[in-house]
C-alpha cells in the first residue's frame, strides 16, 4: 500500500473537493473537507491544507491532481538544515538538487517535510534519497558552532554561511542553472548581509516560509540532513554511554547537568550548544 501527502491552499483544497464530488464516500472524521474513492485510490482532503493519497498505485492519480491544480513539475535545488532547535548535537545543512525525473521517485517515497516524519523512517529513506540526488552536506560540530558564537556569530548568520556553501558546492556538480530555495529564517536582505565577506556567494536564491511545501528538493535535503543529525547523536550517544534528548525541553536541562556532572564544561562543549538557556541558566562552573 503507497501513499503520500500533498499540501494545498484553501482555494486548492476547494477545487479538489469539486472534482471529486461524485466519488465521496461517507467518514465522520471531524478533520475532513470530504473523502473520496476513485481508481480505488483514497483521497482524504483535511481541512488543514493536507491532501493523503492511498492506494496500491497513486502515481496517476497524483498526476491527475497536479493537473487540475495547474502545477508543473521543475528542477530546483533545496536548501534545508535541522539541529538549529536541539542542545545536542550539530547543525546540519543540506543542499539537494532534484530534476523533474527524480519527482515521481520522491513522490513514490512520500518525502515530505522531516519534521514530520519519525526517526525510524528517516533513516530508511534518506539513504535512498542520497543515492538518488545531487547534494551536498555540511555538518558544523558544537565544538566550532560553540567557537563561532564566541567570536560573535549569531545563528542566523551561521545558517546563512552553511547555505550559502552547500548551494555553492551543489551548483558547482550541475552544467547548468536550476532555481535554487532556501526555507527562509530571515529576510534576504539580512542573509546576503550575512554572506557578504564570502569569496562565493549564490545570489540567485528564492527564500519561502515552509519551503518544503514549494518543491520537493527542499524536503529531500531535510531528511538528508535529518539522517546526518541521527548519525551524529548515535555518535555521542555511543561514545559517552549515555541517552541523548533531541529538543530543548526541561528534560534536557536534567541531562546537561548530568553530562556536566560527569564530564565536566570541557566535553558538554563537544556535544551540546553552550549558548541555549538550557545551559546558560544552569550556571554551570
Amino acid at each position: 500500500m503507497k501513499h503520500y501527502t500533498i499540501s494545498v491552499d484553501d482555494r486548492e483544497l476547494e477545487i479538489l473537493n469539486r472534482v471529486y464530488k461524485n466519488h465521496l464516500v461517507e467518514d465522520n472524521n471531524p478533520y475532513l473537507l470530504f473523502h473520496a474513492v476513485h481508481n480505488d485510490i483514497n483521497i482524504f482532503g483535511y481541512q488543514t491544507g493536507k491532501v493523503y493519497l492511498q492506494g496500491e498505485e497513486i502515481t496517476h492519480e497524483l498526476v491527475q491532481i497536479k493537473k487540475h491544480l495547474k502545477r508543473e513539475d521543475y528542477e530546483a535545488i533545496g536548501s534545508d538544515e535541522v539541529g538549529t532547535g536541539d542542545v545536542f548535537g550539530p547543525i546540519v545543512v543540506c543542499a539537494a538538487h532534484v530534476n523533474t525525473k527524480d519527482i515521481a521517485f520522491l513522490e513514490s517515497l512520500n518525502v515530505r517535510d522531516s519534521k514530520n516524519i519519525k526517526d525510524k523512517e528517516i533513516i530508511q529513506l534518506a539513504p535512498k534519497i542520497a543515492k538518488r540526488v545531487i547534494h551536498s552536506l555540511l555538518i558544523l560540530p558544537p565544538k566550532k558552532y560553540n567557537a563561532l558564537v564566541a567570536k560573535g556569530y549569531n545563528l542566523n548568520k551561521i545558517k546563512a554561511l552553511l547555505h550559502n556553501q552547500a548551494i555553492i558546492k551543489t551548483t558547482s556538480k550541475l552544467d547548468h542553472e536550476v532555481p535554487v530555495i532556501i526555507d527562509q529564517f530571515c529576510t534576504p536582505q539580512l542573509y546576503f548581509n550575512y554572506v557578504k565577506d564570502e569569496t562565493l556567494v549564490h545570489r540567485n536564491v528564492d527564500f519561502h516560509v515552509r519551503a518544503e511545501q514549494i518543491h520537493l528538493s527542499v524536503a529531500a535535503a531535510s531528511i538528508i540532513a535529518r539522517y546526518a543529525f541521527l548519525v551524529k547523536i548515535r555518535e555521542y550517544e555511543r561514545k559517552l554511554d549515555i541517552k541523548i534528548i533531541k529538543g530543548a525541553s526541561k528534560d534536557v536541562d536534567a541531562l546537561v547537568k548530568s553530562v556536566y556532572d560527569q564530564f565536566g564544561t570541557a566535553k558538554l562543549g563537544l556535544i551540546a550548544k553552550m549558548n541555549f538557556k538550557n545551559i546558560t541558566k544552569q550556571n554551570l562552573t
